[in-house]
């Protein structure tokens, strides 16, 4: 079991309560309304734009994987991004995904609140093939994620970058928005790290994508280097926003047949603060087929090794709870097995969001 090593100062209390919800989801919408913003004019597509925190302040930075996964080296990177309580996108090759991943992994991959695209099957330069063939290859790989994670996929990487007008028409008529990159430190060229580090503050901006690999030593390096940077002076990671289809988590309920293990996300955690008490907003659902009518146990890392059950879910496989104190980040949740045990399955450990200039509605 994975979980927050660090210690929190002060004493903690687990709150599950009525106005706590109400926070807690108003919270929510208003960081979904806040927070992303139609990309400007002239903006590169498929790379999400997030609105600055506030004047000249840093905003949010995207990492990008292509051509996983690795048996060995994906399943490290996701720890390494949980340890540091960050969420990236992942582009896998349709012929890789094929050989070494079932479903169990891409929605562990999901619950950790990763984001998923397509990246074809055969890694071919489209711009070269006719476009029946592009069609067959996209289409493919969308329909094997499909397969895995129960949606089809919103957004596309097309192989070296290299596409033009009809493969961008091709890809569209099949519901895939393109996700070009911004930085591109080319670990693939084996570089000094330093140098790579170097390169990225100098290349980042706000909505900013940082194309990387997970398929290589140098890029759980180059993570370990830049993450913590980066969060020092104040930036955040997330997902592609293109890259978030609706319906996603319908479609990842309706995978689960009795004697499978959870699935679920935390759809966002944020602190509060009120006259009495401070602590964080944790927001997210679960489901599991063993429990179809809600009550799933969902559990925390609160200090060390204490593991704590602090929410259930409801009817509607949601939850929320108001965890007070001075909780030491990133909070590391799981959802709790309710049929014949296999494992919980880890919600991933994460880092507030912004709090938006907003109050709730009266009454």
């Amino acid at each position: 079991m994975t979980g927050s090593s660090a210690r929190p100062d002060g004493r903690l209390n687990v709150r599950a309560r009525r106005p706590a919800k109400f926070v807690a989801f108003g919270l929510l919408a208003a960081l979904s309304a806040a927070l992303w913003v139609a990309p400007p004019a002239g903006a590169q597509e498929g790379v999400g734009h997030a609105e600055a925190v506030g004047d000249g302040l840093p905003g949010v930075v995207h990492l990008t994987f292509d051509d996983g996964p690795d048996q060995l080296f994906t399943p490290v990177l996701l720890d390494v991004l949980d340890r540091h309580g960050v969420r990236a996108t992942f582009f896998p090759l349709g012929r890789n995904l094929e050989r070494r991943w079932g479903s169990d992994e891409i929605q562990d991959l999901l619950n950790r609140g990763h984001a998923l695209g397509n990246h074809s099957i055969h890694h071919r330069q489209l711009t070269k093939e006719h476009p029946w063939r592009v069609a067959a290859d996209l289409d493919e790989a969308s329909a094997l994620l499909a397969s895995l994670s129960g949606f089809r996929p919103g957004c596309y990487r097309a192989p070296y970058g290299d596409r033009n007008a009809t493969v961008d028409e091709v890809a569209g008529s099949l519901g895939l928005v393109h996700v070009a990159w911004t930085a591109d430190p080319q670990e693939w060229r084996n570089p000094w790290v330093p140098v790579v580090v170097d390169y990225l503050v100098g290349e980042r901006h706000d909505g900013s994508v940082v194309l990387l690999h997970d398929r290589k030593w140098l890029s759980l390096h180059i993570v370990e280097e830049v993450v913590p940077r980066f969060l020092a002076d104040g930036w955040r990671f997330d997902v592609v926003p293109d890259c978030r289809p609706p319906g996603e988590r319908e479609a990842r309920m309706a995978t689960r047949t009795p004697g499978d293990v959870p699935v679920g996300r935390i759809e966002a955690i944020v602190e509060v603060s009120d006259e009495l008490s401070r602590g964080v907003a944790v927001v997210g659902w679960a489901y599991d087929a063993d429990r179809p009518d809600g009550g799933l146990v969902v559990r925390a890392a609160l200090d060390g090794d204490r593991v704590v059950d602090v929410a259930t879910t409801g009817p509607d496989h949601g939850f929320a709870v108001t965890i007070e104190g001075a909780v030491t980040l990133p909070l590391c949740l799981w959802a709790v097995d309710a049929g014949t045990v296999r494992h919980d399955s880890s919600l991933g450990c994460h880092r507030p969001g912004p709090v938006p200039d907003w109050q709730p509605p009266a009454g």
